[in-house]
């Protein structure tokens, strides 16, 4: 069983920060061939931070003790904190981008934004947000899963959660990539969702801690499956052209991927991992407002169509969403800073 105290993982992190460049490649893509490419590539991006959430919720079941099902103990605590963390993140990124939207609209008086019933139902159910930025949808569906996950547990159902995800894995791909073969269109959303997509690596990624003692994969055996795995994702974009989903070839490229990351959390210390610690997730937020601004400021310079800026504009978006977010950092750890000596004194 696993020890309930870890070594403090910088492999992880290190992962976290490459997904977290590559998710603003994926969704502001480079022109041309190497779009289809890095877009292709860094389908993980997502998969990989459901599966960290579903890693460190993990707690060993209670003993059971006079056939009485195991107490509640301070696993749900945990769960209960987290899912407090995550909707706090939703909430305040729900508030910047409606303040984004209105200062756009106040700006620009010519955006207009409206949200019908229809809409309300598709971001309370299939977390498609309807202010701006779509791809935000992975805060709700984080935080639904992590309710879901903690209802499971609360009735000691974490068996039926293991099967339940390996079910949605199956659904997922006859939706994302079925479907799509057989010329049936569907809204993306109705996949990719808190429980088609976010449920399933979120509880892989829960999986791996419970075995992670009996996984003896060498990590040569785990790079050159993250290589195989990476190239067969081009291949799979290229036979089957894009659906807008995880390709299949991604789940064994990201199980790889994390097994590593598990493997080594000793390794790959530095810049990337301190990016991955500190502003993964504000870089996430952050990345569409900062996309979207410069396609206006893009437009109104007249090199929308120009091909060094297009290659230019999402390397611009990553180091400014960067930037952003190290500067949120700063501002939230001055005040923090401030206040404590207030305490003090």
């Amino acid at each position: 069983m696993t020890s309930m105290v870890k070594q403090y993982n910088y492999c992880l992190d290190f992962i976290k920060g490459i997904a977290c460049m590559f998710v603003v490649f994926m969704h502001c893509e480079f022109p041309g061939f190497m779009g289809i490419a890095v877009q292709a590539i860094s389908r993980f991006c997502v998969p990989f931070f459901f599966m960290v959430s579903g890693y460190f919720c993990f707690r060993p079941l209670a003993k059971i003790n006079d056939g009485q099902l195991p107490t509640i103990d301070s696993g749900m605590l945990r769960i209960k904190k987290k899912i407090l963390h995550i909707g706090k993140i939703t909430i305040y990124a729900s508030l910047f981008y409606l303040a984004f939207v209105l200062l756009r609209q106040l700006i620009l008086h010519n955006q207009n934004m409206t949200i019908t019933k229809k809409d309300v139902v598709y971001w309370v159910v299939f977390n498609v947000p309807q202010v701006v930025a779509g791809q935000y949808w992975f805060l709700f569906a984080l935080l639904y899963a992590y309710v879901f996950y903690g209802i499971l547990e609360r009735f000691h159902l974490r068996r039926f959660a293991y099967i339940l995800a390996a079910v949605m894995f199956v659904v997922y791909i006859v939706m994302a990539q079925g479907m799509h073969l057989v010329g049936i269109k569907i809204l993306n959303c109705y996949y990719r969702n808190w429980l088609i997509e976010a449920f399933p690596y979120f509880m892989l990624g829960h999986w791996i801690h419970e075995n992670e003692n009996e996984t003896n994969i060498s990590n040569k055996s785990l790079l050159l499956m993250i290589v195989v795995f990476t190239l067969l994702c081009l291949v799979e974009r290229r036979l089957l052209g894009r659906d807008f989903g995880v390709n299949i070839c991604t789940i064994p490229q990201v199980f790889a991927l994390f097994v590593y990351g598990v493997k080594n959390p000793n390794r790959h210390e530095g810049a990337i991992q301190r990016l991955g610690l500190d502003c993964s997730m504000l870089v996430y937020i952050l990345h569409p407002a900062v996309w979207h601004s410069l396609d206006k400021i893009y437009s109104f310079a007249g090199i929308s169509n120009h091909v060094l800026a297009l290659y230019l504009r999402p390397l611009l978006v990553l180091g400014l969403s960067i930037f952003f977010a190290w500067l949120f950092n700063m501002i939230v750890a001055f005040f923090k800073s401030n206040r404590m000596a207030s305490v003090r004194t």
